[in-house]
């Protein structure tokens, strides 16, 4: 019998991810508080800046877009995030441009990769708006 486990590798990077997930919702929560109540077409003003929309509700996840519109010259243009929230889970992402599907279909390390790096983004971007 054939038994195939997981590099601890492997499992660390996942690990790390869920936990950058877990992070995130948490942050996100401390922006706009009880995450339960977002309904689609929600818009909140978190200050003169930054601007949130919910674009989508299901039974367990809310998607919210955030603009931040605070500039820092006359070319730079506002930062769009698109965040999935799987209230269920207590997690949060933020959404790459392709399907997840066609990401882990080309290579699962690279797109774990990927979505670490744009979870530590939105985890830094999160940390830096509350701190404002």
């Amino acid at each position: 019998m054939k038994t195939s486990t997981t590099p601890s590798y492997e499992q660390d990077a996942l690990d790390h991810l869920m936990d950058l997930y877990e992070q995130n919702y948490i942050l996100v929560r401390r922006l706009l508080g009880d995450l339960r109540r977002l309904h689609i077409g929600d818009q909140f003003a978190l200050n003169a800046h930054i601007h949130a929309k919910v674009t989508n509700r299901g039974a367990f996840t809310v998607e919210i877009n955030f603009t931040d519109e605070q500039i820092l010259d006359k070319h730079q243009q506002p930062v769009q995030l698109s965040l999935r929230v799987y209230l269920d889970a207590r997690s949060a992402e933020l959404l790459g441009h392709e399907h997840p599907t066609q990401c882990l279909m080309r290579d699962v390390h690279l797109c774990n990769a990927e979505r670490q790096a744009r979870n530590h983004l939105l985890n830094r971007w999160l940390r830096s708006r509350l701190e404002v």
